[in-house]
């Protein structure tokens, strides 16, 4: 099946690759790196839609999205959003997320991911990507979106073993109490979307968001970090997150604000 990518970064890039490896056609909607192609002739034939954009535009981008493509299957891989009102009118729609770097995948290293739908399991598993079924897309989105913030925090306390391993478990049971005040499934928050994820972000030198926090730590500005490393999902996450009744997130936010 012709299924298209909203996005050609690095993990729209990852995304199809699992997707030719399952034998499906791509294409690509991305007018950085495609401005020649537009979205109705991406989408030309295509039967589901794929969305791997940086989540702060999402609501911008969706405005004027063609309402015979919101009919189609839309699976979410862009992590940062805290609700799933954007998608209200979207009948189709999941969420696949899950602990995996696009570099990885493209390295054909293993990963467990998780999906909030059998179609979006059925398009993405394959021997090198296992799948998880669970049908709380609310959880899998927020799992998605609160390890980023804390994966700062980490950064920040990761040359502390004691803290750290402490920072660890409470970000892991601060996520599960996000989820259940927010609507969703605490238990979801012990899958690869949850735990997973949170230790992968917030253990690797990889991640942007545990780099923000190293150099916090070393004393550079916010300002400085930014320039060195503009895309740090977890900054645009805590403008969206309710950290009021959770000390972890409000301690993130002081630090940042610092």
């Amino acid at each position: 099946m012709k299924i298209t990518i909203l996005g050609a970064g690095a993990f729209g890039k990852a995304i199809d690759k699992i997707l030719t490896d399952n034998h499906h056609e791509t294409s690509f909607y991305d007018p950085l790196v495609f401005p020649e192609q537009s979205l109705e002739a991406a989408a030309h034939n295509s039967v589901a839609v794929v969305i791997a954009i940086p989540s702060h535009i999402l609501p911008d981008f969706l405005l004027d999205y063609p309402a015979r493509l919101k009919k189609l299957p839309t699976i979410l891989t862009s992590k940062g959003l805290f609700d799933l009102d954007l998608f209200q009118d979207f009948p189709q729609f999941s969420v696949l997320s899950g602990p995996a770097f696009a570099e990885e995948i493209l390295a054909n290293k293993a990963t467990t991911m998780t999906a909030s739908s059998a179609f979006a399991m059925g398009i993405f598993q394959n021997q090198q990507i296992s799948i998880e079924l669970c049908h709380d897309a609310l959880g899998i989105l927020l799992c998605g979106a609160l390890k980023n913030i804390y994966a700062i925090g980490a950064g920040y306390y990761s040359e502390s073993e004691d803290n750290f391993a402490n920072f660890l478990q409470n970000a892991h049971l601060e996520t599960k109490q996000y989820l259940a005040d927010h609507g969703a499934q605490a238990d979801t928050a012990e899958l690869s979307c949850g735990l997973g994820d949170l230790i992968l972000t917030c253990t690797s030198q990889r991640s942007r968001n545990f780099l923000c926090g190293r150099l916090l730590r070393e004393g550079r500005s916010l300002t400085e970090i930014q320039q060195e490393l503009p895309t740090i999902e977890g900054l645009n996450a805590l403008t969206r997150a309710d950290y009021e009744p959770y000390p972890l997130l409000r301690s993130i936010r002081d630090l940042v604000q610092a």
